[in-house]
């Protein structure tokens, strides 16, 4: 290619750059504008999803009511201390339309850290609170009941924290048929709906 086609070339192209250029400037006040509408179309649509999702959130979060009938019922069953520095029933909760009641409990500290005692009793707890749930005021309106049990862990994390080392759920139709003067000789596993304890925690209390 010779230098004057070379020269054409570049011309060419610079006169095409200077009249995408001037096209670019003629449009930029109208592209401008679609970018505007088009961002605040997604604005409104996106504001349009918020005030649709957030007032669900925030009425879920307002059914999880406090049940003071059976936190009493549970209160008078149940031996309140824990022999440690833990609160022993920090959450006693209902979710009224669903009729799901949640509870969380500290369990208690025996007298050395023997985890296959502490499971013990925390079992043992576990049925009482179980017992007082559907024996309270308000089971009627329970359809399943959600029992948490927590221990302060150390090590894990800078400060001792409660930790979910339990759980169990037993639903109003299964409590009507568990026979609760056996419940010390029940099998947790089998009486209830779900039993789930930490493995780490039952590898300890299974080891000699």
């Amino acid at each position: 290619m010779g230098a004057a086609a070379i020269s054409r070339r570049v011309r060419s192209g610079a006169l095409l750059r200077r009249s995408t250029a001037s096209e670019r400037g003629h449009l930029t006040s109208q592209d401008a504008a679609s970018r505007y509408l088009a961002l605040s179309r997604l604005a409104t649509a996106l504001l349009f999803a918020l005030s649709l999702l957030v007032p669900a959130g925030v009425g879920r979060a307002q059914e999880q009511l406090e049940e003071p009938s059976v936190r009493q019922s549970i209160e008078a069953a149940l031996e309140m201390d824990t022999y440690r520095q833990a609160q022993r029933l920090p959450r006693v909760t209902l979710d009224a339309p669903t009729g799901d009641l949640t509870v969380i409990f500290a369990m208690r500290r025996p007298l050395a850290d023997d985890p296959r005692q502490i499971v013990a009793s925390a079992t043992d707890d576990v049925f009482t609170i179980l017992w007082a749930i559907y024996t309270s005021a308000s089971a009627p309106r329970i359809r399943t009941a959600t029992v948490l049990g927590t221990y302060s862990i150390v090590g894990r994390y800078e400060r001792p924290r409660e930790v979910p080392l339990l759980r169990a759920v037993l639903s109003a139709e299964r409590a009507v048929h568990l026979d609760w003067w056996s419940s010390a000789s029940l099998d947790p596993r089998e009486a209830l709906d779900t039993w789930w304890v930490e493995g780490e925690l039952v590898a300890m209390g299974a080891s000699p």
